[in-house]
């Protein structure tokens, strides 16, 4: 026995089951009515379509309640993805930024060390021009003091013979 919804005055409706399978059943309750002769009208029971009239509008919240979860369940698997996503590329960002950072400061050392190496070199070959020019300085006292010796053993060469 079907009960009577006290508010609309017609039977209350049972537990509603899927929509599809209310909107089909609504669609076997209009398809088994009776047809008016000369129109596109179709006549049936009043109780049964509102009772899945009912079904159908018990059923509607639910479902959209359940439409609402899924909605709600892929924003959040959205927003783990591009947060993992997110994470990734900064772990990514992270690792490269260490490894310019540690291939600038081999560059900076190389280019200290070849740095160092000219100033080496450089201070390498004025400390050479300065060995050179001292050397040559003494030379030239020892030449000078060579020609003077000389002078004397020929000036005493001079008067002995004489």
């Amino acid at each position: 026995m079907v009960s009577v919804d006290d508010v609309r005055g017609y039977p209350a409706a049972e537990p509603a089951t899927d929509l599809n399978e209310l909107i089909e059943r609504l669609e076997e309750v209009i398809t088994r009515g009776s047809r008016v002769p000369l129109t596109n009208r179709v006549m049936v029971e009043e109780a049964e379509a509102l009772v899945l009239i009912e079904q159908l509008r018990r059923s509607l919240p639910r479902e959209l309640i359940q439409a609402r979860r899924v909605l709600q369940e892929r924003q959040k698997i959205i927003l783990e993805a591009q947060m993992e996503a997110q994470k990734i590329l900064s772990t990514a960002q992270e690792r490269a930024q260490y490894i310019m950072s540690e291939q600038g400061i081999v560059n900076e050392a190389k280019a200290r060390c070849e740095e160092m190496l000219r100033q080496a070199k450089d201070q390498a070959k004025r400390a050479k021009g300065e060995v050179d020019l001292y050397a040559l300085e003494l030379l030239s006292r020892v030449e000078e003091a060579l020609q003077e010796s000389l002078s004397r053993i020929q000036h005493v060469k001079d008067q002995v013979t004489r």
